[in-house]
């Protein structure tokens, strides 16, 4: 019975089902509630409902990349393994305080020029996709000039494409592009032609806690997600040469390489250490468990995340 039981839970995540996807909503809300709870010293204050739900909501995302990229019409490869690493990864996480709508659209932008830099090298189009590019991270540079550094992924693929000149004159129009419409558009509302956060879009999701939690144990989990990275692609260029490999999961590489050097220079605007690898090292725990052939090994695996993020949340604020 109890061998059931525990089989029952990574049996879910073999396939993309709606039983996977309710379960995967199930325990965000569970790891989400936990957290806050947690945080709040055992207290159910009036808005740990509501908040615990709300920030579920962004699971949606997850899930639905999984069922696109299931149907074959997304390049980034997202699983039904992926929403169980991204639940797993919240409570591991539990620093979600300073999650607010702008960081949301930000999240949502790198996954878009994920999709587009997780095509393989002859199927990039030199024109629109770095068009595409170029107008994305402008638009992340324009909010945080530190996110200028995921431009280092265009010169990346550029290397490796015929069309180079046409690759660099779009990536141009997308930045011309991107800045005469912010630029614009701030200046209307704010009448400064810098960026100004709106109260709106600074505003946390979750009530701020004034306590900051340990990050050992997140940075011992992106240590894992980075030699994960490292491990993967290796496995990779054994079968394949690099021009052929394309650019699957490489952005996730750069996205995750670019947290840490946030972490570590400290170029994050406000107290929301470590955020920008949330997304990454989600992605390549998902990885893992994809990679795990036996039920054993991925029960093992997701039981000992499980145990050490409810100890770390218990101990760090009990």
């Amino acid at each position: 019975c109890v061998t059931l039981k525990l089989n029952m839970i990574t049996n879910i995540f073999k396939r993309l089902t709606i039983r996977a996807i309710i379960t995967c909503f199930f325990l965000s809300y569970s790891a989400n509630f936990f957290v806050l709870f947690c945080r709040a010293e055992g207290n159910l204050y009036n808005q740990i409902f509501i908040e615990s739900f709300i920030f579920s909501l962004n699971i949606l995302l997850i899930i639905i990349l999984a069922a696109i990229s299931e149907a074959r019409k997304f390049n980034l490869k997202f699983g039904a393994t992926h929403l169980i690493s991204f639940p797993l990864c919240i409570i591991l996480f539990a620093k979600g305080q300073y999650v607010n709508p702008q960081k949301l659209i930000i999240a949502f932008l790198l996954l878009f020029a994920a999709n587009i830099l997780s095509k393989e090298i002859n199927k990039i189009n030199p024109v629109k996709d770095f068009f595409l590019l170029g107008f994305i991270f402008t638009s992340l540079s324009y909010i945080n000039l530190n996110l200028s550094l995921f431009f280092f992924s265009t010169v990346l693929v550029i290397i490796y494409i015929p069309s180079k000149q046409k690759a660099l004159i779009s990536i141009l129009l997308g930045i011309a592009a991107a800045l005469s419409i912010l630029i614009t558009i701030s200046h209307a509302i704010t009448g400064n032609i810098f960026y100004n956060q709106p109260e709106i879009l600074g505003s946390n999701i979750f009530t701020p806690f004034d306590k900051n939690n340990s990050e050992f144990v997140w940075t011992i989990t992106v240590i894992i997600a980075v030699i994960a990275s490292l491990w993967m692609k290796q496995k990779k260029l054994q079968k394949r040469s690099l021009f052929d490999l394309g650019n699957t999961g490489n952005f996730m590489s750069i996205w995750l390489a670019i947290s840490l050097i946030f972490r570590f220079f400290d170029l994050y605007q406000d107290e929301s250490k470590w955020l920008l690898s949330y997304i990454p090292t989600a992605f390549f725990i998902g990885n893992i468990f994809e990679t795990l052939t036996k039920e054993r090994y991925r029960e093992i695996l997701f039981y000992s995340l499980l145990f050490i993020g409810v100890i770390s949340n218990l101990y760090e604020n009990f």
